[in-house]
């Protein structure tokens, strides 16, 4: 029956062209699956009766997109859809003058893998056609970032790695969850430089709540870490703390006010070095011209798969 719709597209196209923008009555085509007859339109154009024979067939061929068929893929999906796509790369490993994590702070960086998160759920429909989609699991890697350089960085740094986990047939643009334009390198580690930007209540958080409803995760293997999220709180020189935030993984969603991790610390007039350690959630903005290959997007098992 596919087979014979398309051939059936075919014919008529080629039909459809030939004939003058004046038309009779005389049946264009007719089968003991479809019967179009020009008497039944008043569309003299390709495009225009070629919507109407899909109205008649009830259905577009699968795998192909017909005239009225959503032309994006934001018209397709809902929020909370899940959608696979493998980013290219299969290793990368943060480096120390991004993170700050080198051997005199005692933190060594791990080798990530972004093509193990090739499982997505959609947080937002934007309104160029484009959709964001934020992984449903978190990396199997930590991620350290710790001493001055780090905390100056550390927007930067997690934007950076989330970039990793990119594939530029389907991604448009990538951020780590959380940001939305902070600084991302700051000149010092002091508050004037690095102001505090903290934004855990709302943005890609609410997002990711309202699409479905719990921004808690593990890795896909069940490990429970926590995941590096782009928000500073501020730095004082007066005994004072510079933290960064990370989403915590477990317990009462009312509690997900996420635990911070220091790596600064003031002790008297001595800046001490510290870190923290947490796994990438990245979000990806898909091209709105991406195609859907099959799937309805509904379950892990039955997710949207890309053409």
């Amino acid at each position: 029956m596919k087979k014979r719709i398309k051939q059936i597209i075919g014919v008529i196209i080629g039909i459809i062209i030939g004939i003058s923008t004046t038309v009779g009555a005389t049946t264009i085509f007719n089968s003991k699956d479809i019967t179009y007859s020009s008497d039944k339109t008043s569309k003299t154009n390709v495009k225009d009766s070629l919507d109407e024979l899909y109205n008649k067939t009830g259905k577009c061929p699968e795998g192909k997109w017909c005239y009225n068929e959503p032309k994006t893929i934001a018209d397709k999906v809902e929020l909370g859809d899940y959608i696979r796509m493998t980013p290219t790369s299969t290793s990368y490993t943060p480096p120390s003058e991004l993170t700050g994590c080198s051997s005199d702070i005692n933190c060594t960086q791990n080798t990530l893998n972004p093509s193990e998160l090739n499982l997505w759920r959609v947080i937002k429909k934007n309104d160029d056609g484009t959709i964001d989609m934020i992984s449903v699991y978190m990396s199997s890697k930590a991620v350290y970032i710790g001493g001055t350089e780090g905390y100056k960085n550390y927007i930067g740094a997690l934007n950076t790695i989330a970039a990793q986990y990119t594939n530029e047939k389907y991604v448009k643009k990538t951020r780590n969850i959380g940001y939305s334009n902070q600084i991302e390198y700051c000149e010092s580690y002091e508050e004037s430089s690095c102001p505090r930007n903290s934004n855990m209540s709302q943005g890609d958080f609410t997002l990711v709540k309202d699409a479905f409803s719990t921004p808690f995760t593990t890795s896909e293997s069940g490990e429970v870490l926590r995941y590096w999220f782009s928000s500073r709180t501020g730095f004082t020189n007066v005994g004072g703390t510079g933290n960064a935030w990370a989403c915590p993984t477990i317990g009462p969603e009312e509690s997900c006010t996420f635990c911070n991790y220091a790596m600064l610390v003031l002790e008297g007039e001595n800046l001490r070095k510290t870190y923290g350690r947490g796994g990438v959630r990245p979000i990806l903005t898909l091209k709105s011209d991406v195609k859907i290959k099959k799937g309805d997007g509904k379950s892990e098992s039955t997710a949207y798969l890309l053409d």
